[in-house]
């Protein structure tokens, strides 16, 4: 299909993945109820019309152009100035059916005529494809649909397909001729939902993710696979306000959904073994770079497979200083026989076999932290490395450092691993807050279990311009 000619979608993020419908084709897009067919239709033709200048026209037996118009408005679309402007016309078609679909399928391909569309969406085809006597009948009007918008206007098309949710979805004539085959899904994370959009077929595309996750917030969009950029240090780094009573996460929106850290607090972050340092550093690193930025002290255990060099690299992505991060950071790293002569002095090397001897050594460096600089230190422990030294012993130190952490009114977080699995749920009844991190179809996504908050999917900043991430819901 060389030489075909693309349009683009304008559908936030989709045209990240596919790089656009064949002009002048049909795409089925199917599904069952619910799970945002209609929003995706609609986006097609707005988007169209919106960024590209290209009329639209949306032919429903679903609804009529009122409640249309409402919902959409939901979204965002501002159908009516599209109508208004001469951009968009709605046909809501169940009056219309009265004189035979043949009329009203004329009717619909000659107001696409008469705008010059080339956007059209029939919403649903399910439910006209009931309406025909004949399977005969139906492949009639597909074919004249095909002779008529692809040949003639050039319009591409999308046809929505209902699919019984008790079923496997079976394809029928349409799927064949059709020049695109979009399947959407709606399914759950630990009782959240959570939504899918499968490019089942696409002519003329390569497409190297299929599968991808979208949202219905503020729109259609979808979650495109890509990591984390890897930007410039920025120039200027201006930390967020911390809430009443706590620290910042270093994310506005989970500022508010959480409140932020409250000062005292144990955090339990869950880290799926999908996720790459670069992935869950998103949620990790924002809150000590914020500290930090503060002049406020940070200590942290890493998590295995972790350097001091590579905590350095992700505080250096917000724009902090060598000298900051020397001043205000302890990374705490095993005791070795070896003498490395290239760590600098912000790393610290202590014994812990021994969990006395251990919890002795951190309560020192804590005190000594918070003598020098004034301020409670946020801590980060991995515990997969912690118990690799200490075994379960390693509770007995957690354990005493809630105790510690409180008196203080620092936070402290711990970073797990599935490496032992009973840690989650040994840690989880002793959190004050508790957080998922992991991915689907290439989409970073956050939830709290305690307390339950919605699924979000976590997006670094597309521009590079700035490290802060943004947080999604996935509704």
């Amino acid at each position: 299909m060389r030489g075909v000619m693309k349009v683009k979608t304008g559908v936030d993020g989709f045209d990240e993945i596919v790089p656009g419908f064949p002009r002048g084709g049909i795409i089925i897009v199917s599904g069952s109820p619910g799970t945002g067919k209609t929003s995706f239709a609609a986006s097609f033709v707005y988007n169209g019309a919106v960024k590209y200048g290209e009329p639209g026209v949306y032919a429903s037996l679903i609804e009529d152009e009122g409640k249309f118009y409402e919902y959409m408005s939901g979204l965002g679309y501002d159908f009516e100035n599209l109508r208004k402007e001469g951009l968009f016309r709605y046909l809501a078609l169940p009056t219309l059916l009265e004189s035979g679909v043949a009329s009203s399928i004329t009717l619909t391909l000659d107001v696409a005529e008469s705008i010059g569309a080339k956007r059209l969406v029939i919403d649903s085809y399910t439910a006209l494809s009931q309406m025909f006597k004949s399977q005969a009948e139906a492949r009639t009007f597909l074919h004249t649909l095909i002779s008529k918008v692809v040949k003639q206007l050039e319009c591409t098309t999308i046809l929505v397909r209902e699919e019984p949710r008790a079923r496997k979805a079976e394809y029928g004539f349409e799927e064949f001729i059709a020049d695109g085959v979009i399947m959407l899904n709606a399914e759950t994370i630990d009782g959240r939902q959570f939504r899918e959009i499968n490019m089942l077929k696409m002519r003329g595309a390569e497409m190297r993710y299929p599968t991808a996750c979208f949202t219905l917030h503020q729109g259609f969009k979808v979650f495109a696979p890509r990591e984390p950029l890897k930007r410039g240090r920025p120039a200027v780094f201006k930390p967020l306000e911390d809430p009443p009573g706590g620290i910042t996460t270093g994310i506005p929106d989970l500022d508010i959904e959480l409140g932020g850290y409250p000062k005292g607090s144990s955090i339990l972050i869950e880290i799926d073994p999908k996720l790459t340092l670069n992935e869950y550093a998103l949620l990790v690193i924002p809150p000590l770079a914020n500290y930090i930025a503060k002049n406020r002290p940070y200590i942290a255990i890493p998590t295995g497979g972790v350097t001091w060099k590579e905590i350095t690299r992700l505080l250096k992505d917000y724009g902090l200083s060598d000298e900051q991060i020397g001043k205000f950071s302890k990374i705490v790293l095993e005791t070795k026989t070896e003498l490395r002569t290239d760590e600098p002095p912000y790393v610290v090397r202590m014994n812990v076999r021994d969990p006395e001897e251990a919890y002795q050594q951190f309560l020192n460096l804590v005190a000594t932290v918070m003598k020098e600089h004034g301020n409670p230190p946020i801590k980060t422990i991995g515990m997969d490395r912690l118990v690799y030294a200490l075994g379960e012993k390693a509770l007995s130190i957690i354990y005493r450092g809630i105790d510690l952490t409180r008196e203080v009114g620092c936070v402290m977080m711990w970073l797990v691993k599935p490496t032992h699995p009973w840690l989650v749920e040994r840690l989880a009844p002793l959190a004050d807050i508790y957080l998922k991190v992991t991915r689907r179809h290439g989409c970073i996504m956050l939830y709290g279990i305690k307390p339950r908050t919605p699924l979000y999917a976590v997006q670094p900043d597309p521009t590079g311009e700035t490290p802060t991430p943004k947080i999604t819901p996935i509704t």
